[in-house]
């Protein structure tokens, strides 16, 4: 896997908190981390809960939001599984103005405008552990790892996010109702496969063997969906959200097989439940809790 400590970007970035901040109350709370992306100066908000019962050393989930852009909203709906399962919970907020479009958040930046391959440290990526390491901070956590999830927008960010770096730091990914996949495959140009990246077999097969799974609302199935991504890479991949998640899994497993390399992903559906945040994140929690 790529070192992710090679995607840090300089300045080094550090959370709008004062001196006290690891004394951060239980609730709700946005904080703010600066520092620069890419090429793009500017805040990144962090939207957090910190439930009463948490503990310093106690378990953190990060959530990723979809293509509304709104981590107040997830951190909203998932603060109750927060309390309940006793986990802090990070929603990093990847605005338009300095992650504009699917190329900055939904690829996270792999490729330019053109296509042609971004340095590494270039990539988006390393922004969610900067914004786990600022709540980390401001709440005095102890742990370093998190449980990883994404939902929607947010699901393409995280799965690309594994298949090319690794996501060494996260001990658990959800990828939940994706609209579309870098699909395991190096035929394939890269947002909808790995050509044309820095991954190879040898970083595909550790993904391969990390502890992911593929999380589909079985009523994700409206291929007229207003936000469901078009085109003929997409739509290769199937007419709807729960298609397409289920021809990536199945990908999976079979480079899995071609590669001998063991194959760790799960694949669980929801029944009765479609593109909704709020309905995946009630499936979701207790998987991301422990």
């Amino acid at each position: 896997m790529i070192d992710r400590r090679a995607l840090l970007l300089a300045p080094a970035l550090a959370a709008r908190q004062p001196a006290h901040a690891a004394s951060l109350p239980s609730g709700s709370h946005r904080i703010e981390v600066e520092g620069r992306r890419g090429t793009r100066p500017g805040p990144m908000v962090v939207d957090l809960h910190r439930p009463a019962g948490w503990r310093a050393d106690g378990p953190i989930v990060v959530v990723m939001h979809g293509n509304q852009r709104n981590p107040d909203l997830y951190r909203d709906a998932w603060a109750p599984h927060a309390e309940r399962l006793g986990f802090l919970l990070v929603c990093p907020g990847f605005d338009e103005a300095h992650f504009p479009g699917v190329r900055w958040y939904n690829y996270g930046n792999v490729v330019d405008q053109g296509g042609m391959p971004q340095p590494a440290t270039a990539w988006s990526f390393a922004a969610v552990d900067d914004a786990v390491d600022a709540v980390r901070a401001a709440c005095g956590a102890t742990q370093t790892n998190y449980a990883l999830y994404g939902h929607s927008a947010g699901a393409q960010f995280v799965h690309r996010d594994l298949l090319l770096t690794g996501v060494p730091r996260a001990r658990r990914i959800l990828i939940a109702n994706a609209g579309s996949y870098a699909m395991p495959r190096f035929d394939l140009n890269f947002p909808f496969g790995l050509g044309s990246t820095a991954a190879t077999e040898t970083t595909l097969g550790a993904a391969l063997g990390r502890p992911v799974t593929v999380l589909l609302g079985e009523a994700d199935i409206d291929p007229n969906h207003e936000s469901l991504p078009r085109g003929p890479g997409p739509e290769a991949q199937g007419p709807h959200r729960f298609a397409r998640g289920q021809a990536f899994f199945a990908a999976a497993e079979a480079e899995a097989r071609r590669l001998g390399v063991p194959f760790a992903w799960q694949l669980q559906t929801v029944p009765q439940v479609g593109h909704s945040n709020s309905g995946m994140a009630t499936a979701a929690a207790p998987l991301l809790a422990g």
